[in-house]
């Protein structure tokens, strides 16, 4: 049975009580049970574990020795009293027991968060991370993160904590979306890390309209961009709308969501 739940990921219990025993077991897969090894004697505990010692090239400890044997430490702990004694028995020196891990003294009051301004600062107003994001990226609460940003003078967007109010863009998007059946939900936030103007949610598509005041600098660029790689990186197709295609032909940008939906539902 240990050997069986060394290999498997079923456990050998599991099938003793199924079959009614594990001789049972055994003789339900074809095998004989009398040739299974259920007892071993001194010697060849002795000889296997200085065996797994010649390889080790020292004293195993009893997991090194389970994984590294197809005999279970357990046996040697039954017959042995001990794992010194064991190591005693086939003359080796008993190795020096591991210390306990190290368990770090609770935390008093909040976590401090280690970044840096300029970090904090290009992920606050580049990336555009919330300050919950920015929280849960350094596995930390809200309240340092609004602290450093505070201590170095970096104003908050109260943008990040109410919902944004609807462009007139998204506006014309959103009827034409909902006037052609679409169904969709404004204003989602993705992983609790970026807000999208629209997402359609059964099929991974993210809709943003970029007005040209806040999308047309080489800075906002690269922030969308940032923002696109990592959206399609969990499996979500973009569609980035410049607020000129939107005025212009705001059915022919809803046509190309359309597409897609029957490209994907097609497959």
């Amino acid at each position: 049975m240990p050997d069986f739940d060394k290999h498997s990921e079923v456990a050998a219990v599991t099938i003793a009580k199924r079959f009614g025993g594990w001789k049972e077991a055994l003789s339900s897969a074809g095998f004989d049970p009398k040739k299974a090894r259920l007892t071993y004697q001194d010697t060849e505990l002795i000889e296997e574990l200085r065996k797994v010692a010649r390889e080790l090239g020292r004293t195993p400890y009893s997991p090194e020795f389970s994984r590294l044997s197809l005999i279970n430490s357990d046996y040697l702990f039954r017959r042995f009293g001990s794992w010194k004694n064991a190591c005693e028995q086939a003359r080796l020196t008993p190795p020096v027991p591991k210390p306990p891990p190290r368990i770090p003294p609770p935390l008093k009051g909040q976590r401090k968060l280690k970044v840096s301004e300029d970090e904090l600062r290009r992920l606050y107003q580049e990336e555009g991370l919330s300050a919950s994001a920015i929280a849960r990226k350094y596995g930390v609460s809200r309240t340092p993160v609004l602290r450093a940003m505070k201590d170095y003078g970096i104003q908050i967007k109260r943008l990040h904590y109410s919902l944004p109010r609807e462009t007139t863009i998204e506006t014309m998007v959103c009827a034409e979306m909902e006037r052609r059946g679409i169904t969709f939900a404004k204003q989602q936030v993705v992983d609790g890390i970026y807000l999208v103007d629209a997402l359609i949610l059964g099929a991974r598509i993210v809709v943003e309209c970029d007005g040209t005041y806040w999308h047309d600098s080489d800075e906002a660029r690269l922030r969308d961009q940032r923002r696109d790689r990592y959206l399609q990186s969990r499996g979500y197709q973009v569609f980035r709308f410049p607020e000129a295609a939107i005025r212009a032909d705001v059915g022919g940008c809803v046509q190309r969501i359309v597409d897609a939906l029957i490209d994907r539902y097609k497959r």
